[in-house]
């Protein structure tokens, strides 16, 4: 039609007809109407050669088109160039700044026209509203509505439908329903409006509530219909998404391609494969998002290799995979830890041009940290030419995970470099690792962070700094943390009661937990693990019992193998091994091999040799790849001196490539750590240290301190021995600290494996002579030594 209208305005010229004031408006609307911004400059210049532009009905026909073919530029040079303008002017001007984004500039021109004197009608106030709602401009809306009644326009449908559409992007729905209930003569829009409005702001009951409403007088069109499946689909509501698209079906609505995509996601939701397949199959034309939907709908059922099959059947069908495809399928590879599939899919982007994609790239480093290829992650974000926050913090988790906290420590200080700041999920990426190696320095810097970003409130950031520093060696500071919180969860809770039982406070850990209680939290199987913890690191055997018969009978928590392993650990460090062994007999599931290790660990520190063979053969039997269990079996032989066992263990452990973790420690001094290896040539102040752990040896015999050779688990001489329990890497590490800080001062080590028995008594006895206070935490717990006696009350 608008094509036609040029054509004969063309055939009018051609005919040396002189257009006039009242044919040229017709045109111009007619170019609005095409959208060619090239044909509207044309007659433009008509206008301007035929003497026309002093014309104000003309001058208004240009501002109108302009902006609708998105040239708001030219609209304002019209708007300028202007001898005279009325309040249509001016509402043409708004409407074309607020329908192409341009709010400031439209909130712009509305108060020049306040200031000009004239008075908004219907049409500014229609115009406007947008701008103010797309702002978020939420006082100077309520001045607009408040207009609205001083000029009493308050019953015009357009300007009601501006209010509660405005409302509703300020997500004031209560203000948006007054205006709605208030409105005479509702449309269709009125009931979008409202019903979307309650949609985006995720109150899908009352969306659902107001479409029922809408159904009794109104009759819904395309509109109303998609946005009611896409809250189906949010709910998962399979019966109501099913009779939508019914009602649909039955009232002859044309569905174009996204109302389809929708009811596919609808049905791809709600787990009806079946009818996601049916309707895939009907549809006559397919996007990238219909195959998406398809594609995300097996994957939910878990059938991947399908999910794969279809993403690669795609190109068959001439529809290409976009990077919603591939990251879809690469975080269902994150999950399903399959890195070759992830390959596959990295492959397939770089083919497709799709590898430089910011989500696709940030997908990649997160299923490559995740599924243990750490090298390739780091590859892939040095290859990434953009980075944002989400690229940042996953390669920073990535590290993390994989035990390379160091780096992750030098990427947050070049993300700083960058420009980025540090949030939240930075923050729960990074305190992990500064539990892990004890980096008491930098965990306040991060502490310090989260007080300027305004996150000290944030339940999960405290949770995390309770963790840290209580692993840190600063259980006052985590309990700080815990008592300025006003919001506690479960979690809150479980940390502080784990902190207590890692450094032996048994009894503050119970009246944490009945703390917890009489707030009416309900502990989860996880508090209850806590506070068995607890009481097994502090000897508190009776209580521990109790809490593990309450969690069966008070709070029908089925016990899982963790609580088993705990109890029976209880019972072992309180040297009832015949008990603990009658224990794990009676257990109603199969024990595994850590509940056996629980006890083989108990037996070595009571010398128990009977059950402990009768333990050992036990885990013989599992054919596992624990590496841990085969150490500790291997360990109790050389023990008591069969070394024929120690050596078939051993072949048994190189025949499945199991190798033993290497014991070290490590030590913050001045801001940096210092690791130490068992036995290990120091390449700082070797010499000096060598030669204190001498001195020291000298003066601890003087105080009664008599090696305990059963520590040493090789077939060594008795003077061989003595040396390699001198160079067992914590006494290396508080060799180095007792020599590298000032005297009085406090000196925390960090060590990866179970502190030995003669370890711990020398350093008892290293306290009495040097007066200082040594805290050690092990891979079980805290020990803090001091005047010649550990925390712990050899209860480790």
């Amino acid at each position: 039609m608008f094509a036609e209208a040029l054509d004969c305005y063309e055939d009018m010229r051609k005919t040396k007809l002189r257009p006039d004031a009242f044919t040229l408006p017709s045109v111009i609307s007619a170019c609005a109407g095409l959208g060619d911004l090239r044909i509207s400059r044309e007659v433009h210049q008509h206008v301007v050669e035929l003497g026309l532009m002093s014309d104000l009905y003309i001058g208004n026909a240009l501002i109108g088109m302009y902006s609708r073919v998105g040239s708001l530029v030219d609209a304002r040079d019209v708007f300028d160039g202007m001898a005279r303008r009325d309040i249509v002017s001016w509402n043409s001007l708004i409407s074309g700044y607020s329908a192409n984004g341009e709010w400031e500039k439209a909130v712009e021109v509305y108060g020049a026209i306040r200031m000009d004197g004239f008075v908004p009608d219907c049409f500014t106030v229609e115009s406007v509203l947008p701008a103010f709602g797309g702002l978020g401009a939420i006082q100077e809306g309520q001045m607009v509505h408040g207009l609205v009644y001083k000029v009493g326009i308050e019953e015009d449908r357009l300007v009601g439908n501006g209010l509660i559409a405005m409302y509703c992007r300020f997500e004031n729905l209560v203000d948006a329903r007054r205006v709605f209930d208030m409105l005479v003569g509702r449309d269709v829009v009125s009931w979008n409006t409202i019903i979307d409005g309650y949609y985006q702001v995720g109150d899908f009951k009352d969306a659902l509530q107001m479409f029922r409403k809408m159904m009794t007088g109104s009759k819904p069109d395309l509109v109303t219909l998609t946005v009611i499946l896409h809250a189906c689909c949010e709910m998962g509501d399979l019966q109501l998404g099913c009779s939508v698209h019914g009602y649909i079906m039955r009232n002859g609505y044309e569905c174009d391609i996204t109302a389809l995509n929708i009811l596919l996601a609808m049905y791809g939701k709600c787990g009806s494969l079946i009818m996601v397949r049916n309707l895939f199959d009907q549809m006559d034309v397919r996007d990238s998002f219909t195959w998406n939907s398809l594609i995300n709908s097996y994957v939910r059922r878990g059938l991947f290799s399908k999910g794969i099959e279809l993403f690669k059947s795609m190109k068959q069908f001439d529809v290409q995979p976009d990077f919603v495809t591939i990251v879809r399928l690469l975080s269902m590879c994150t999950e399903l830890q399959q890195p070759v599939h992830g390959r596959g899919l990295h492959c397939n982007a770089i083919k497709r041009g799709l590898d430089s994609n910011l989500f696709v790239g940030n997908a990649l480093l997160d299923m490559y940290s995740k599924c243990g290829s750490l090298e390739d992650a780091l590859e892939e974000f040095q290859r990434m030419e953009v980075h944002d926050r989400v690229s940042w913090n996953t390669i920073i988790s990535g590290c993390v995970h994989s035990g390379n906290c160091s780096l992750g420590f030098e990427l947050i200080s070049e993300m700083k470099v960058q420009g980025q700041r540090l949030d939240k999920a930075t923050i729960l990426g990074i305190l992990p690792a500064c539990s892990y190696v004890a980096a008491k320095r930098l965990g306040k810097e991060i502490h310090g962070c989260i007080l300027k970003l305004n996150l000290e409130c944030d339940a999960a950031i405290c949770n995390a700094l309770i963790e840290m520093y209580s692993k840190c060696g600063r259980l006052d500071h985590a309990v700080c943390v815990f008592e300025h919180m006003n919001i506690k969860d479960i979690v809150t809770w479980t940390s502080l009661i784990f902190a207590y039982g890692m450094y032996g406070q048994g009894d503050k850990a119970l009246r944490v937990f009945m703390r917890m209680e009489k707030m009416g939290v309900m502990p989860d199987h996880v508090a209850f693990l806590a506070i068995i913890y607890a009481c097994s690191h502090s000897g508190l055997v009776d209580e521990g019992k109790m809490y593990f018969k309450r969690m069966e009978q008070e709070y029908k928590i089925i016990p899982s193998l963790e609580h088993y392993a705990c109890m029976v650990d209880l019972l072992g460090r309180s040297g009832k091994l015949e008990e603990a062994e009658i224990f794990i007999e009676a257990m109603p599931v199969q024990p595994d091999i850590s509940i056996w290790g629980a006890l083989l660990s108990a037996c070595r520190i009571f010398n128990e040799t009977l059950i402990a063979e009768r333990v050992c053969e036990r885990i013989m039997a599992f054919d596992t790849e624990n590496t841990g269990c085969h150490v500790l079996a291997s360990n109790l032989y050389a023990a008591i001196g069969k070394w024929d066992m120690v050596v078939k263990i051993r072949k048994s452990m190189e025949a499945k490539t199991m190798k033993k973790d290497p014991g070290f420690s490590w030590i913050e001094v001045k801001n940096k750590v210092y690791v130490f290896g068992t036995g290990e040539q120091l390449v700082e102040q070797s010499e000096e240290v060598y030669k204190f752990l001498e001195v020291l040896t000298g003066l601890m015999a003087k105080e009664g301190y008599v090696p305990d050779r059963k520590f040493v688990l090789q077939d060594v001489e008795e003077d061989d021995k003595k040396h390699m329990l001198c160079t067992h890497s914590e006494r290396l590490a508080i060799a180095f600290g007792l020599l590298n800080t000032k005297p009085g001062t406090p000196l925390l080590i960090m060590k990866n494996l179970r502190a030995c028995g003669d370890c711990h008594t020398a350093i008892k006895y290293i306290t009495k002579i040097v007066a200082r206070e040594i805290l050690i935490r092990d891979s079980n717990r805290f020990h803090l030594f001091k005047d010649g006696f550990c925390s712990c009350g050899d209860f480790w």
